[in-house]
């Protein structure tokens, strides 16, 4: 009797041992799969980058940053010093485009997200100042929290919101976000007003400009960015690529590209201050006054003179998305008076530095035509 009993325990502990083992084998063969289709996974998603060695290594980078944080402790913030270390580390020693560093940053994004969307379309730049954005929005509930949302998937440290005479519910309606400052003005001020009180509020390196009215991707904003921390100190839009062959441009145009040849400096076209999104270095705020930007086209002769680096480096179309109202369409709509009479303020100011010429040829009549004649 006793004898059965222990062979019955005997069998019992047996049977308890196998089902622990392939329990055991169960875990370790689940383990493993799992390590292979993360393998796979990588291995997938860096061949979609093609035979990009950096943007590979950016992808496992991303990886390798994020492995070990739990969901709580990976965020935008710190998915930004990560990409900053990153590229100081392997990325630095060469000047690079913006696209090419677009493509790197979004593999490092998809790295680091591990399936996380928001954390996915998050674009982290390569950046050592601090940045901020202002929007200027003059009843634009419609459009603002999408402006919003695309200022969120860059690095800002502040994102300041000018609500200029507004009585839509913008100030309501918009989304809470810590980095938001709100500047409420019931009463509505001048057209350009709301970006010279931004860039007052604001002590960030870098700063973005933008309209409450269009919704620009953060792919295309982010250029600007990149285009100070790498030494502009005004990074224009350039908008030559979306504009009509030169007869039918209008009066407007012609008004920006004159004042830019007047200064020397014929490659910029028509690209000004006045158009939107633009960023201004600390620099230049600094040597320019917040504000002169209640006049673009002031500030944008100013810097040209003060010889500040002035350069259109990003396209952005404007001019198709810009939002159609009642005064701003028409050959005599009164924005187009406006921007004409601030480029005439803005010629007589620098005419107090250079005179009546400006920056034209002072030769005499006979030595322009033998420059003419080619002799």
């Amino acid at each position: 009797m006793r004898m059965g009993r222990m062979r019955a325990a005997g069998k019992g502990k047996a049977r308890r041992i196998n089902i622990a083992r392939r329990n055991r084998r169960k875990g370790y063969i689940a383990r493993r799969k799992k390590v292979f289709h993360d393998a796979n996974a990588t291995r997938s998603e860096a061949r979609s980058y093609g035979a990009d060695w950096l943007k590979r290594l950016a992808l496992q980078g991303g990886r390798k940053e994020a492995a070990g944080k739990s969901k709580s402790e990976r965020s935008c913030e710190h998915m930004q010093q990560c990409f900053n270390s990153w590229y100081l580390a392997h990325a630095a020693g060469t000047r690079r485009g913006y696209s090419s560093i677009l493509r790197i940053s979004t593999a490092f994004a998809h790295g680091y997200a591990a399936g996380d969307n928001l954390l996915r379309h998050y674009i982290p730049l390569p950046l050592r100042r601090t940045t901020a954005a202002v929007v200027v929005a003059s009843n634009e509930r419609r459009t603002l929290n999408a402006v919003l949302a695309q200022l969120r998937r860059l690095p800002f440290g502040e994102i300041v919101v000018v609500l200029n005479g507004c009585s839509d519910g913008s100030f309501a309606a918009m989304e809470h976000d810590p980095r938001l400052i709100k500047l409420n003005y019931p009463e509505r001020l001048g057209h350009d007003v709301g970006r010279a009180l931004g860039a007052a509020v604001t002590t960030k390196d870098t700063v973005l400009f933008v309209d409450g009215d269009m919704a620009l991707p953060a792919e295309d904003l982010g250029a600007f960015l990149v285009a100070v921390e790498q030494g502009s100190d005004v990074a224009l839009n350039d908008i030559t690529p979306f504009l009509p062959s030169f007869a039918k441009q209008d009066s407007v145009t012609y008004s920006k590209m004159f004042l830019n040849m007047s200064l020397g400096r014929t490659d910029l076209l028509a690209n000004s201050l006045t158009a939107v999104p633009h960023a201004l270095s600390r620099r230049a705020i600094d040597a320019l006054g917040h504000a002169s930007l209640i006049i673009p086209p002031k500030a944008h002769a100013l810097a040209l003179v003060r010889g500040l680096t002035v350069t259109a480096p990003y396209s952005v179309n404007v001019v198709k998305n810009n939002r159609i109202r009642s005064t701003n369409t028409g050959s005599a709509n009164p924005v187009a008076g406006l921007i004409l009479g601030d480029h005439i303020e803005a010629l007589a100011e620098v005419m107090k530095i250079y005179g009546p010429r400006l920056k034209f040829t002072r030769m005499t009549r006979s030595k322009l035509a033998k420059v003419r004649n080619g002799r």
